[in-house]
């Protein structure tokens, strides 16, 4: 399959009067034509600022793309000028935002905000684009789509909203969709219908999608690779059924078995990771989980773990994966 993204050893930092804050250490990944990534990890690990610098977004100044590539449908665009990038943006790569009341301008007509944006990148004229407006508003189930075009942001509930915004986003078909915390605030009945809907959109129009979420019931349902990331780290990546069923990264493991179960006794406490992230100004010069890693080993505090090559398409970055770990301790770790 083709490869509509490719990241290639990413460091994206923030200049701050504290110093410099590594946010993004080394990203590596890609993603295929109609495929669905997820990037999962707790607040403050880098996954939005991964995602924003594909489309450029981060403010820069403070933000500083330090090194690395990105390849958005063969071309490297980190060099691209802003003029480069609005031509890129929602006709290569859209992006679908937390909070939809936000990220729409509350002065326009949400019919006037896609028509816009047909406008834009598609060079049609104002008939041509509101009636194809239309036609992706009842895409991305609006009813009476006719009549709500010429309705206000206020006007639409939140899951509304957020097909208002998946509307914008595939209005001019991009190749790519990140969608970052698409369902955050929505009650769980409709995040359901939005999941349903990107799902949908993904077989129809064949478009890759990357998926930011903390939700690990939502990345089960839509995703089909994974990529747990750490302080500014992809610690681990595979598919689904190898990061849920096979899960090699001891982070990943405390991930999963913070979640609650569903024969989890009422009295039974949620277990937790012990600890607090690494602070990225100063990021330690081992593994960043080694604080917080219950099979912790000298080197992994003064040595960073290269990704190990578990089998096809599943990879660790953790010493235990190394021929000289003792037996002993990832048998331990396989236990959990």
């Amino acid at each position: 399959m083709t490869n509509v993204l490719t990241i290639e050893d990413l460091y994206v930092s923030f200049d701050t009067y504290a110093g410099e804050v590594q946010a993004v250490r080394g990203v590596s990944f890609r993603v295929e034509e109609g495929e669905v990534l997820a990037i999962v990890g707790e607040s403050g690990c880098g996954k939005s600022v991964t995602a924003q610098t594909i489309m450029k977004l981060n403010p820069m100044p403070p933000a500083r793309i330090v090194s690395g590539k990105v390849i958005l449908n063969g071309k490297d665009i980190i060099a691209a000028d802003e003029a480069q990038m609005m031509k890129i943006r929602g006709k290569e790569v859209a992006m679908i935002f937390q909070d939809p009341m936000t990220s729409l301008n509350p002065t326009m007509a949400i019919g006037k905000q896609i028509v816009e944006a047909i406008v834009h990148h598609q060079r049609l004229d104002q008939k041509a684009a509101r009636k194809q407006a239309i036609e992706i508003l009842e895409k991305v189930q609006i009813p009476d789509a006719q009549e709500r075009i010429h309705q206000y942001p206020h006007e639409f509930s939140g899951g509304m909203r957020q097909r208002v915004m998946i509307a914008m986003a595939m209005c001019c078909q991009p190749k790519l969709l990140i969608a970052d915390e698409p369902t955050t605030a929505l009650d769980v009945t409709i995040q359901a219908q939005i999941i349903d809907l990107l799902g949908e959109l993904r077989k129809q129009l064949h478009t890759a999608i990357i998926l930011i979420t903390h939700d690990l019931g939502v990345v089960a349902k839509l995703a089909d690779r994974i990529a747990v990331m750490y302080a500014g780290k992809i610690v681990e990546t595979g598919s689904v059924e190898e990061i849920f069923y096979k899960a090699a990264h001891p982070y990943t493991i405390a991930l999963l078995n913070s979640l609650p179960k569903h024969d989890t006794k009422k009295t039974q406490r949620l277990n937790s990771i012990i600890g607090s992230p690494p602070d990225l100004l100063a990021p330690p010069k081992g593994c960043a989980f080694a604080e917080r890693c219950i099979h912790g080993m000298k080197i992994c505090h003064h040595k960073q773990p290269p990704m190990y090559a578990l089998m096809q398409g599943h990879k660790s970055a953790c010493w235990l994966h190394h021929k000289d770990c003792p037996k002993a301790r990832k048998e331990r770790m396989q236990n959990e």
